[in-house]
């Protein structure tokens, strides 16, 4: 017969088996931090957890381990890992599942991309589809893992809930809460029974546990960059998005502090809709390019290239003369332009002319003339980020991937004067607070602008630039740019 201490051994090992943390610890060697401990402990008590998390929290992490935990803990398991794409299905949890598996004290089959098999009835799977059909035959013994679960679609939750009908079903989702709509949000709205909901901020995290933003703002550089866990959100990138975005924008609220944004309601894009624009990948029609010159200081040029409502390139410079570097990027695209808007004020004037002499089909836009319904717009500029705006609201926008562009974009606000029009906030207005240059966020907007002269409207604006042209040459007389001919010293 066995002896108490192997009686005790053995009641030990079953139990790390049960207890997920333990399981973690024991059979996987890994040190996990509290929140993470949470997040295993939920799943193996509630039959929902949803985990809304900051940036670069381990969540994926995590849920790699309660997939292996899963599977492992009981003869008959199933685990369904899905997420918006394929990509983030095999690239980022599948990736960790593999990881973890490969230096795990049990010996694992090697996974293949989205499969980890123990048996008939026991195993890992990843899916990513829009057909919820796919999400059926599953029953039993099932942990449903749903991550980056903003972008997940609504037909996808209602085909777990079919799963959930039977069975012992839990359910993980996380995600960082980007976006103010759909099953992900509602998760957190409206507490139901059953259900534990997880926030993260970056202040949770073990490299801030214990650190306020006063701490933060006055750490020296050397503590600064002491990052217990350096995988995890670091201090420096705290602060610096801090500095680059400040406490009131919304991805500040989203990406550091775990929360769902509330838009100011001077914001003149919501960063659901930019977020959603981000998810889509569909899109054709004609190819049109925006040019945002950069003016003085730390400001980028930027070129973005659309085909219908897909953004299909965007490209910056910092350097002081682009105009070889975005003439390159710009020819694949030749053929096909319908237009180049470029922002003509200033400096843009010169880089719209080298661009005609390449027999590109330059539009100049001066942002500042008169819009084309003077009664609801101060100027042109207001006109055609309304109209962006309206764009963006009903999700006819796509490809909207550089997380700066989107944060420029979240950024912009804008009033009503006291003519009853809308007008943007000035960059100078928005320096005031902090705002750098949008330029990323001007060259989208001008990508997208169709800009066309009324006969009363176009006298105006000859009118204005003729004014301009007088006011540039009484500035700078005799000025280099003038020796060039068209060309600037950039």
């Amino acid at each position: 017969m066995p002896s108490s201490r192997t009686n005790r051994k053995l009641k030990e090992a079953k139990k790390s088996f049960t207890d997920p943390v333990l399981f973690a610890q024991h059979w996987l060697g890994l040190n996990i931090w509290s929140r993470q401990q949470e997040i295993l402990q939920s799943i193996a008590r509630f039959s929902r957890t949803a985990v809304k998390a900051c940036h670069s929290s381990g969540k994926s992490f995590i849920a790699a381990v309660a997939a292996l935990w899963w599977i492992t803990a009981y003869e008959e398991a199933t685990v369904i890992t899905t997420a918006p794409t394929w990509v983030q299905v095999q690239q980022v949890l599948w990736s960790e599942i593999s990881a973890i598996a490969s230096g795990a004290r049990i010996e694992y089959p090697k996974p293949t991309a989205t499969m980890l098999r123990l048996g008939p009835n026991r195993y890992a799977m990843g899916l990513s589809t829009n057909e919820g059909i796919r999400f059926q035959g599953f029953h039993g013994k099932v942990l449903i893992i749903i991550d980056e679960a903003p972008g997940v679609l609504p037909g996808i939750y209602e085909a777990i809930e079919g799963i959930r009908a039977g069975g012992d079903v839990r359910v993980l989702e996380l995600g960082n809460p980007i976006i103010s709509s759909g099953p992900f949000y509602e998760a957190f709205a409206s507490q139901r029974p059953g259900r534990n909901l997880i926030t993260i901020s970056a202040f949770d995290t073990p490299n801030l546990q214990g650190v306020t933003l006063e701490d933060l703002m006055a750490m020296p550089d050397k503590e600064l960059d002491s990052d217990p866990c350096p995988y995890l959100t670091t201090r420096r990138w705290v602060k610096e998005k801090y500095f680059e975005w400040g406490p009131e924008h919304p991805l500040w609220q989203s990406r550091v502090l775990g929360n769902f944004p509330l838009q100011s309601e001077d914001a003149l894009l919501s960063l659901t809709w930019l977020e959603q624009a981000k998810l889509r990948t569909e899109g054709d029609g004609e190819v049109f390019a925006g040019i945002d010159v950069a003016g003085p200081g730390d400001a980028e040029t930027v070129l973005c290239v659309r085909r219908g409502p897909k953004i299909v390139l965007l490209k910056a410079w910092a350097s002081s003369d682009p105009r070889g570097q975005l003439l390159a990027a710009l020819l694949p695209f030749k053929s096909h332009l319908k237009g180049v808007n470029v922002d003509s004020v200033g400096i843009g004037y010169y880089l719209a002319q080298h661009l005609k002499d390449h027999s590109l089909p330059v539009k100049e836009i001066n942002v500042g003339k008169v819009a084309g319904d003077s009664g609801k717009y101060s100027n042109l500029k207001a006109e055609l980020f309304w109209k962006f705006r309206l764009r963006a609201e009903s999700g006819d926008l796509a490809g909207l991937t550089d997380d700066r562009t989107i944060a420029q974009l979240a950024g912009i606000r804008y009033r009503h004067n006291s003519r009853g029009q809308i007008e943007i906030e000035s960059k100078e207005e928005a320096a005031k607070r902090g705002v750098k240059s949008p330029d990323r966020a001007e060259a989208v907007v001008l990508a997208f602008a169709e800009v066309s002269f009324s006969h009363a409207g176009i006298l105006e604006y000859y009118r204005q630039e003729a004014e301009k042209a007088k006011a540039r040459k009484r500035a700078h007389p005799g000025h280099v740019w003038e020796k060039l001919g068209r060309f600037p010293c950039w």
